[in-house]
């Protein structure tokens, strides 16, 4: 009734706007569940409808945006040749991800890259979010602890995957397709997974 009152628009615009402060309000902090944010723009948005959120209302939008985002998630059209190129250079390849666990995972097998991947680091796991240190620190030692600059990192955000990575020394690569206005500006920039192998050495 709320959404057919307000029209189709309108719900999509206040949605839109509220999770994008509420990422803005969460982005600084060093670490916190996914879970949570879900449920703070979740709380937004219905308050800017004027409506109180039912207890336990929170948990549900978050299980909902997890399982609406595990039924839709694909592959880059290159993104296993690429991978399967670059293990076959004997590199070690992992994944960071801002997530909780309970998203990461089903996410993951649902993709099948498992035997593409050395290991996974979740922000949820390291008790840190992208760009805070902790989760980039923690992928190190799961590397072994090279030096940083023998690292390329790959990431689609400049604030979360640019700045972290490139606070620690390690050569960044944004996958954007044109350059970013944001500072710090990434070592490279794609618009194809398969654009590594000639950035990344054999």
């Amino acid at each position: 009734v709320l959404f057919r009152s307000a029209g189709r628009e309108e719900p999509r615009r206040v949605y839109r706007t509220t999770m994008l402060q509420t990422f803005a309000r969460f982005r600084d902090r060093p670490f916190y569940l996914h879970r949570e944010l879900f449920d703070h723009a979740h709380r937004s948005f219905l308050r800017e409808f004027g409506v109180e959120p039912p207890a336990g209302s929170g948990e549900h939008f978050y299980r909902a945006q997890s399982e609406l985002g595990i039924s839709r998630v694909t592959l880059r059209a290159d993104a296993r040749e690429t991978l399967e190129a670059l293990r076959e250079r004997g590199l070690h390849l992992q994944v960071v991800s801002n997530i909780d666990d309970d998203q990461f995972e089903p996410l993951f097998a649902q993709l099948g890259l498992g035997a593409l991947f050395d290991c996974t680091t979740t922000s949820e796991e390291a008790r840190s979010c992208k760009p805070d240190p902790g989760i980039f620190r923690l992928a190190l030692r799961k590397a072994g602890g090279p030096d940083p600059a023998e690292v390329i990192f790959v990431g689609d955000s400049v604030p979360h995957d640019v700045a972290g990575a490139a606070a620690l020394g390690m050569k960044t690569v944004l996958l954007r397709g044109s350059p970013a206005a944001e500072e710090p500006a990434p070592d490279h920039v794609i618009s194809r997974l398969g654009e590594l192998l000639s950035i990344v050495r054999p």
